[in-house]
């Protein structure tokens, strides 16, 4: 066992900078520490210089396909710099690779796994074998930059480090000019330090390096969202450095790597409710007042925004090793049929809201919100918030029946005057303007559509009527018929044409349909129309519906 390698000095937690106790037990002559415990600084190749450290160099050496040179501008030396920046601090306060020198240690034992793991890796996804290959060093070199950089930003946040002429030292100040001592920052924000890899990651990898990776787009950036800790977005980026440094973590510890990659004895709904309070606690805002919340918690429910809170929770299960569905739908599936979110009454997960605070904070539009019962998302109810100070408005997805009912009895209403008076139907462009529109989205959006429908069934030079005919009894009695169509009327033909009854006017047929559009009958482009325009074409679902009055 790699473990057997490691010797911890285990001591009190250390509030202070005075460190001599924690060094009686170390070689003074490896470590330059004088007796009232402060560190001499000491240079990469000296920190790098013990048996163990040069095995990972010549492991990770190993797992790359490239010349000498190449690998030492573009691995080694962003080692050697990382290695200035950790000098002698532990990784951990008094968890793993509390040691001096343990932040190294780990670092370069984090490298090896992740370069390890890698190997077992299709990246990218989806990618034709000839482009997974020539991307192949691309992907290694952001995972193996990716894994360098997970830990740095504790030297900054979690540590803080004094030189010997009472100043402080940071990271990208170089080597430590003077000795230092070190203590644990208290109250430290433990959220923090991940986020600092992309910053630091400048002053450790070359720029030939991102110039080089920008030539390879998914690779890259994967690697930035990886180096901020964007586990939801750096995809099987974060998930091999989260495996490398679980695999460190527990071999430190003394605990059996094999035992990572077994199944956990816990279901996943519990483990989706466990990220869910895990989120409640310590990341999302509930009922603010005056502004944006991650939700808001009303008597019967709590409502949180859709697409984030399923970001949090992919993010906390992969840091837990455990996979969940890539994508929101899947992922919202899930949560449906494990009874953690309720469903709308379309069976959907998602429920379009208005929020509208009593503080006056409105926002124009509705959000996309998971509805999820309260004692799902806190086991006691002293740990739930105040109910929001406003309401939560669900918006109808669909035109009211009522609408809809009113259109068609207004329509028919008029139908009925027409057949009343005998008179034929005439359509009047000047009062176009005046006739209310079916209220689809589509009609309210583009008014050209109208045009177009008109344009579409123009008569052509073999269908004209004459001027002198336009006014004949034929035309008065088929207008008739065709009004009396709409409202499903049994007046058969005029048996005074010689038209074959169950032959269709192509005429009668146009001025049928315009007579729908115009009367609000006949809708366009919706999930219940007969009528849906596409590309430029008109298409008429047929159905025994239609008046037999031709």
């Amino acid at each position: 066992m790699l473990s057997s390698i490691f010797h911890k000095i285990r001591g009190k937690k250390q509030d202070s900078l005075n460190i001599t106790s924690s060094l009686k037990n170390l070689n003074s002559s490896t470590f330059k520490v004088d007796d009232e415990g402060w560190i001499t600084p000491f240079t990469a190749s000296e920190l790098l210089n013990s048996e163990l450290r040069q095995k990972y160099l010549n492991l990770l050496w190993q797992q790359v396909s490239m010349t000498q040179d190449m690998f030492n501008e573009l691995y080694k030396k962003p080692i050697e710099r990382y290695a200035e920046m950790v000098q002698l601090l532990p990784a951990s306060e008094a968890h793993h690779h509390s040691h001096l020198g343990g932040m190294l240690d780990h670092g370069l034992e984090v490298l090896s796994f992740a370069t390890k793991l890698r190997q077992s890796y299709v990246l990218p996804q989806n990618a034709a074998p000839e482009e997974q290959s020539r991307q192949r060093d691309a992907w290694t070199a952001a995972v193996i930059y990716a894994a360098l950089v997970h830990d740095i930003g504790k030297v900054i946040v979690d540590i803080e480090i004094q030189l010997k002429d009472g100043s402080r030292w940071f990271p990208w100040l170089g080597i430590p000019t003077l000795p230092y001592k070190f203590k644990y920052i208290k109250g430290r924000d433990y959220e923090l330090h991940p986020v600092m890899g992309s910053y630091l990651a400048s002053y450790l990898i070359p720029k030939e390096a991102f110039e080089w990776l920008a030539g390879y787009p998914e690779a890259f950036a994967s690697l930035m969202y990886a180096m901020a800790n964007h586990k939801d977005k750096s995809g099987l980026l974060s998930e091999i450095v989260q495996k490398a440094d679980q695999n460190s973590v527990t071999l430190a510890l003394g605990g059996d790597v094999s035992k990572l990659v077994q199944k956990p004895g816990t279901s996943f709904a519990k483990q989706i409710v466990m990220a869910l309070r895990y989120l409640l606690e310590h990341k999302f805002k509930i009922n603010t007042p005056k502004g944006p919340s991650d939700g808001w918690l009303t008597e019967d429910a709590l409502w949180l925004m859709s697409k984030p809170t399923a970001d949090q929770i992919r993010a906390y299960l992969l840091e837990q090793g455990i996979s969940a569905p890539a994508d929101n739908p899947k992922l919202f599936s899930e949560m449906q049929s494990l009874g953690i979110i309720e469903s709308t009454n379309d069976g959907t997960a998602i429920w379009h809201c208005r929020i509208k605070a009593d503080s006056g904070w409105c926002p124009p539009k509705a959000f996309s919100l998971l509805r999820i019962k309260p004692e799902v998302a806190w086991e006691n109810l002293a740990d739930r918030p105040s109910v929001f100070l406003g309401r939560v408005d669900i918006e109808a997805e669909e035109i009211s029946n009522t609408k809809i009912e009113e259109s068609v009895s207004n329509t028919n209403a008029g139908i009925d005057n027409i057949d009343s008076e005998n008179t034929s139907i005439s359509i009047s462009f000047d009062n176009i303007s005046e006739l209310k529109p079916i209220e689809t989205e589509q009609v309210q959006k583009n008014e050209d559509m109208m045009d177009l429908m008109m344009d579409l069934f123009s008569p052509t030079e073999k269908t004209l009527i004459p001027a002198d005919e336009k006014e004949n009894k034929e035309d008065v009695i088929q207008n008739n018929q065709v009004a009396k169509g709409l409202q499903n009327s049994d007046v058969p033909p005029d048996t005074s044409t010689s038209r074959d009854s169950k032959t269709i006017s192509g005429e009668s047929f146009v001025e049928w349909l315009k007579a729908g559009i115009l009367g609000n009958t006949l809708t366009i482009n919706n999930s219940s129309a007969k009528l849906h325009i596409v590309q430029g074409k008109l298409f008429f679902s047929y159905s025994r519906n239609i008046p037999d009055v031709f």
